[in-house]
C-alpha cells in the first residue's frame, strides 16, 4: 500500500454518535496544486467544516477567525460577524501534497498562521483573542511516539481547548473521536469501539462519564482542565482507566496551555518562574504568556490577573491546586463559598454521581446554597436527611445547600462546562 493510500484510509475526523467521517485522503484531494477559495473568517456548522477551514489557514499561512457555533446571530453582530463576512473569501494557489508525510511537514513547518477565537463570556460579551502560531503550538507534541495516538475531542473544538486538541492530533497523523456532548453510553462504547488512548476534557465530561461498567485499560493518558478538580475525582479515574497517566492542566484561551501537574497539585517549573507568579492567592501570567487581546494589550499591563484562586497544599509553599476556576465565589451572608468545595463534598457521598452547587438570590443573605444532584448509578435511593448529616461532617453549616434538586443530568454550558 502506497503512503497515498495509507492517506486515503486513515481517519482524521469521526463522530462517536454517527455522523460524516473525515479522512486525511478527502483533505488532501484539495492540495493539487490548484486554486481554490480560503475563507479568514468561519462560523462552521460542525467539526468537518471547520476542519477544511483550519487546515488550509494552516498550510499556507494565513490568519483564521472562528465564530463559535452556538453564538446567537446578535452576539454575532456585536463581535462582527455577518453572513457576508462569513461568506468573503479569496482565491489561494494550494501547494501539492500527495501524501500523508508530505502534509505533515506542511503543517510543522508553516508559519504566518494566526488563530482568532473568543473567550467563554461568562462575564458580558466574549472577547477576541487572537493567538499567533507560536503560542498555539506550544505544548503541542510531535514524533513517531505519538503516530498510533487516537484522541477523544471532548471540548467544543471552536474553543481553545478543543483547538489544542485537534492541533496535538493533526499535527501527529493521528485519528479524533468526536464525543463532546455525547451521551455517558455512546462514550463509554467508543472507548473500546475506536480505540481511545487519550482523552482531555473539563472535569464535568468525567463526572458525567463515570462510572464506567468495566474499567478500559486502552487509555493511556487522561487530563484535566477548564475547573478545579479533586482528589475523589483523581481516584476515580485511576481506577476505571488503570493503564492511564493522570495529568491536570492550567490553560486558558488568553494564554493556553500554561501548567502541567501529575495530580491535583501544581508547580511553577524553572522555565516559567520569571512570568507565573502568585499574589494574594491570586494566579498572575507576564503578558509574554498571553495572545493579542481586541482591546490591544491586556488591561494589567505587565503582569494579568487570571482571576483564579489558589492555595498552597504543602508546608513550603510551592506546590498549589486551583480552588475556584471562572465561577464567581457565592457570598452567603457575608461568607465566601467556592462552590468546588462543595460540589466535592457532595460526590464524595456514595449516593451522589455528580453534583452541579450555585447560588439563589436572597434579600437577606445575598445567596442561599442550592445544588443539583445525579444519583450515582444502583445507589440508594436519595435520603436528603442522610445527605446532610453527612455534609455536616464535612463543611461548615454555612456551606451546605439549602435546597436540593434530583436531575438526570448535570447540563453543560457551550464550553462544555457544567452551567
Amino acid at each position: 500500500m502506497t503512503s497515498a493510500d495509507q492517506a486515503s484510509e486513515r481517519v482524521l475526523y469521526q463522530p462517536a454518535a454517527g455522523g460524516e467521517s473525515l479522512s486525511y485522503g478527502q483533505i488532501l484531494c484539495d492540495f493539487d496544486g490548484g486554486e481554490h477559495p480560503y475563507f479568514p473568517v468561519v462560523r462552521p456548522p460542525d467539526t468537518p467544516a471547520l476542519l477544511r477551514a483550519l487546515i488550509p489557514a494552516l498550510v499556507l499561512g494565513k490568519p483564521l477567525t472562528l465564530f463559535d457555533g452556538d453564538f446567537s446571530e446578535e452576539a454575532c453582530r456585536q463581535l462582527g460577524g455577518t453572513p457576508d463576512l462569513f461568506a468573503a473569501s479569496e482565491p489561494c494557489l494550494f501547494p501539492v501534497l500527495a501524501d500523508l508525510n508530505t502534509f505533515l511537514a506542511a503543517l510543522r513547518a508553516a508559519n504566518g498562521f494566526t488563530l482568532t477565537l473568543f473567550t467563554s463570556g461568562s462575564t458580558g460579551l466574549p472577547k477576541r483573542v487572537t493567538h499567533t502560531r507560536q503560542t498555539l503550538l506550544r505544548t503541542v507534541r510531535t514524533g513517531s511516539s505519538h503516530s498510533a495516538d487516537v484522541w477523544a475531542l471532548a471540548f467544543n473544538p471552536t474553543h481553545m481547548a478543543g483547538v489544542q486538541v485537534i492541533l496535538q492530533a493533526l499535527l501527529n497523523g493521528n485519528p479524533l473521536v468526536d464525543v463532546f456532548r455525547a451521551p455517558q453510553a455512546v462514550i463509554a462504547r467508543a472507548l473500546e469501539r475506536c480505540g481511545i488512548t487519550h482523552i482531555s476534557a473539563t472535569p464535568s465530561f468525567f463526572r458525567l462519564l463515570l462510572p464506567l461498567e468495566t474499567p478500559v485499560r486502552g487509555v493511556r493518558s487522561v487530563t484535566l482542565g477548564g475547573e478545579a478538580s479533586d482528589g475523589g475525582l483523581h481516584a476515580r479515574l485511576r481506577a476505571a482507566f488503570p493503564g492511564a497517566r493522570l495529568r491536570n492542566l492550567y490553560a486558558s484561551t488568553e494564554a493556553g496551555t500554561v501548567l502541567r501537574a501529575e495530580g491535583e497539585g501544581f508547580v511553577i517549573p524553572a522555565a516559567l518562574r520569571d512570568r507565573v507568579r502568585i499574589e494574594g492567592h491570586h494566579l498572575l501570567l507576564h503578558r509574554s504568556l498571553l495572545a493579542t487581546f481586541s482591546g490591544g494589550s491586556v488591561e494589567a499591563g505587565e503582569w494579568y490577573d487570571t482571576g483564579d484562586r489558589v492555595e498552597f497544599i504543602d508546608g513550603a509553599g510551592s506546590v498549589f491546586r486551583i480552588v475556584a476556576r471562572e465561577r464567581p465565589w457565592i457570598n452567603v451572608g457575608g461568607d465566601k463559598v467556592d462552590p468546588a468545595e462543595v460540589e466535592a463534598a457532595l460526590c464524595a457521598h456514595p449516593a451522589v454521581a455528580a453534583a452541579r452547587v450555585y447560588g439563589k438570590a436572597n434579600s437577606v443573605l445575598g445567596n442561599l446554597l442550592a445544588a443539583e444532584i445525579v444519583r450515582a448509578d444502583g445507589g440508594a435511593a436519595f435520603d436528603e436527611l442522610a445527605l446532610r448529616r453527612d455534609l455536616a461532617a464535612r463543611l461548615q453549616p454555612y456551606k451546605i445547600p439549602r435546597f436540593f434538586a434530583v436531575v438526570p443530568q448535570l447540563s453543560l454550558g457551550r464550553t462544555g462546562k457544567r452551567a
